[in-house]
């Protein structure tokens, strides 16, 4: 527990125990208050915008991730309120949300469009543009952004952008996105594994929280669980939501979250800064066969091979859910808000774990998200770049005390207790949150994970699969680089 204060105090309160009969019907009760310093930024005190408006464009069918309007007695939605309003009456401005339809895919383009057509023409209606990331790394190329690391207010290693943001993602040192607690978008789509705790006590597995504590939770270590934590009830030897199964996969966008935990290397910096696509080392091999045996090969392992965001796989992603929520899982991959959306009707108690490292010699865990989660660019066109970027700060830590804390209390279901062990979890999860540049680039140059991806469904696929995709992906970046040098401030 090593960042902040407030938010350590109320988890060790808050998150003990997870699901369970005992855990409360419903997300409508008051946060605690806190007496700690809600602004631990380093903007000056005396900053006063005179009612001037900051607005933000902001994607219309998720915009209660960033923005609320009202109080509803809803525990997030008044922390985010309150949030809100906290920085409004700081800094003397109106934060102004304009919604758009441009999250689902039908309207994704549009969206892109209406950016930069509105930047294109001068327009300096918006001083902050919502970009699902991996959509903001395909814009950025046109020059419509600014360099975020001009702005003097913005300050990148505090604990509300994700972690080492301008090193990870940065182009010749320049930062035109960034991404964060001002929208807990990236949180809700974390990746990590939610555990039947009843389970874990019923296979006599000892406890999963000090194997991640003793950094053993890793690939190996998870298949060794999953088969000592499963049952093949129907005796065919295949494994499938009829058995007792150790160890599932929900979705296959899931798999990404491997990326990160294991920390495979698609692209790295050289001497001169310039990004190279380095996929290919002996432990990037090692990482797909390690995790193409734990998702074909190991006892107590099922992978569902569908997704929620395809109308016809909902069905059977639900039936993964239902049987998790029924007692008949023992782990499974996730994302954060699952808890919220998914997990309220469990009766048995789970907790949440990270996603595994690759081996005990990788030093720490890394979490990630799926790259449709929220960033923010500033368009060259906003008219007052200081004005926007203190709010931008302001809410940032404003949302780090405020609203993580009340988000962590609704997705998990959390009762008042003195055990810690979630708060521990939390803290490596949002702690270790850590951007890749090759999956945030993977749209805009020519799909440089597709070597990874292929390899986890086709054993032996690596190195052919690399062979033939290493030089389209090498054009695209030099043609990327080219547009960068050529467009962008």
């Amino acid at each position: 527990m090593k960042r902040y204060t407030t938010f350590l105090l109320l988890l060790c309160m808050l998150l003990a125990s997870c699901g369970g009969s005992d855990a409360p019907a419903d997300n409508t009760t008051t946060a605690p208050e806190t007496t700690a310093d809600l602004y631990p930024d380093d903007l000056p005190d005396d900053l006063d915008f005179g009612g001037e408006t900051v607005t933000f464009l902001y994607r219309q069918e998720i915009l209660d991730e960033f923005y609320v309007d009202s109080q509803n007695g809803d525990i997030v939605n008044d922390a985010l309120y309150d949030s809100l309003r906290a920085v409004e009456e700081r800094l003397n401005i109106n934060i102004e949300a304009i919604p758009r339809e441009g999250h689902l895919t039908n309207v994704r383009d549009e969206y892109m469009n209406h950016i930069t057509s509105t930047v294109m023409a001068g327009d300096g209606t918006y001083d902050w543009v919502d970009l699902m990331i991996g959509n903001a790394c395909v814009k950025l190329r046109e020059g419509i952004f600014r360099d975020l690391t001009q702005l003097d207010y913005l300050d990148f290693a505090k604990p509300w952008y994700l972690k080492e943001l301008t090193e990870t993602v940065a182009i010749d040192d320049k930062l035109y996105y960034a991404s964060g607690d001002v929208s807990i978008g990236y949180l809700k789509n974390s990746f990590c594994l939610y555990f039947n705790k009843r389970l874990a006590e019923d296979y006599k597995l000892g406890s999963l929280y000090e194997l991640v504590d003793e950094g053993k939770w890793t690939v190996d270590k998870v298949a060794e669980i999953a088969a000592a934590g499963s049952q093949d009830l129907d005796g065919n030897g295949r494994w499938s939501l009829d058995d007792s199964v150790g160890f599932v996969i929900h979705d296959y966008t899931h798999k990404y979250g491997f990326m990160g935990s294991t920390q495979i290397k698609f692209f790295e910096q050289n001497d001169t800064g310039d990004w190279e696509y380095v996929l290919g080392s002996e432990r990037d091999a090692d990482i797909c066969e390690a995790l193409y045996a734990l998702i074909n090969q190991s006892e107590g392992v099922y992978f569902y091979n569908g997704t929620n965001a395809i109308p016809e796989q909902i069905e059977g992603y639900n039936k993964v859910t239902d049987r998790f929520v029924g007692g008949g899982i023992l782990i499974m991959t996730a994302q954060m808000d699952d808890a919220v959306t998914q997990l309220r009707t469990m009766q048995d108690a789970y907790g949440v774990l990270p996603y595994p490292k690759l081996d005990e010699a990788q030093k720490e865990y890394q979490s990630s998200s799926r790259s449709t989660h929220n960033s923010f660019s500033m368009p060259v066109t906003c008219e007052n770049p200081e004005m926007a970027a203190a709010v931008y700060e302001a809410l940032g830590a404003s949302n780090y005390e405020k609203l993580l804390p009340a988000y962590f209390e609704v997705a998990m279901k959390a009762k008042y207790s003195s055990d810690d062990e979630s708060a521990r979890m939390f803290d490596i999860i949002h702690d270790s949150f850590k951007l890749d540049f090759g999956y945030m680039f993977n749209n805009a140059l020519s799909d440089p994970t597709r070597p990874y991806w292929v390899a986890l469904n086709t054993e032996g696929s690596f190195a052919s699969t690399l062979a033939s995709k290493k030089p389209v992906v090498e054009e695209a970046l030099a043609k990327f680089m080219e547009d960068v040098e050529a467009n962008c401030e």
